[in-house]
């Protein structure tokens, strides 16, 4: 397919390959895939390297779980579907075998151990805080709602709901929900995760507004399936960005 090949009319307008192309790069999607193949050929040199391959019973598996997941069970949609979208079935395996291949290589460098070990590790970095908060137009509001909260007369959750400023929070009585680190600005992540619970925080500055946060429970972390799955994208991103700082790039002449 040339870059100038249509491959749709929308009321007689052509669109071009090269007006899909344009789109992607206008987007950044482009650059994201660009970034993909570079992976995918750091893999493939690092699964020479390990002997680690692809069988045909391997993939034929991978391939026909895609295929029911995408609902392209029966030869004829597989087939249009590789018509609509411009490639060849062999080049539809082929991208099946790097993902699939990418996935042998992440198990291989990434180990269960090394996930627990990262775990223990960083523990205490990796526990959550249930919050709720009073979103208040300016500190001198915030600091009387803060005093009216810390004198008890009134419980947290109905002063937010008379007093909050932010929709979501205050039709929940000020309940925000779990946070882990890093996810409020810095100077109320270090307050926050420093504190016990039920304490009171603030007023913050933040987005024109002053904000108080009530700590309601401190949560340690538990190696869940999906907190293990997470350190092992982190690990395996590490390794990738580490083994893809070792390759050389040339601009073609």
């Amino acid at each position: 397919m040339e870059l100038q090949d249509a491959i749709i009319l929308v009321n007689g307008a052509r669109v071009t390959v090269a007006d899909v192309l344009l789109q992607l790069k206008v987007t950044g999607v482009f650059r994201d895939e660009a970034c993909r193949l570079v992976e995918n050929i750091v893999i493939l040199e690092k699964a020479n390297e390990l002997g680690i391959t692809v069988s045909d019973p391997e993939l034929y598996d991978f391939t026909e779980a895609k295929r029911h997941h995408w609902g392209l069970t029966r030869a004829e949609d597989m087939n249009e579907y590789c018509r609509a979208n411009g490639i060849t079935m062999e080049q539809w395996e082929e991208v099946s075998r790097s993902e699939l291949l990418r996935a042998k290589i992440r198990s291989k460098v990434v180990e269960e151990r090394a996930i627990s070990d990262y775990f223990e590790a960083h523990r205490e970095l990796m526990k959550t805080v249930s919050l709720s908060r009073i979103v208040c137009s300016d500190q001198a509001k915030a600091e009387e709602v803060k005093q009216w909260a810390l004198a008890e007369n009134e419980s947290f959750s109905d002063l937010a709901r008379k007093h909050s400023k932010e929709v979501t929070t205050r039709i929940a009585g000020g309940f925000l929900g779990s946070v882990k680190r890093g996810m409020l600005p810095k100077k109320v992540d270090d307050a926050i995760f420093n504190a016990k619970a039920g304490d009171l925080l603030g007023p913050f500055g933040e987005n024109g507004s002053s904000t108080i946060y009530r700590v309601d429970a401190i949560r340690d972390a538990e190696l869940t399936d999906t907190l293990r799955k997470e350190i092992a994208d982190r690990m395996f991103a590490s390794w990738l960005h580490n083994a893809i700082d070792g390759t050389r790039f040339e601009r073609p002449k």
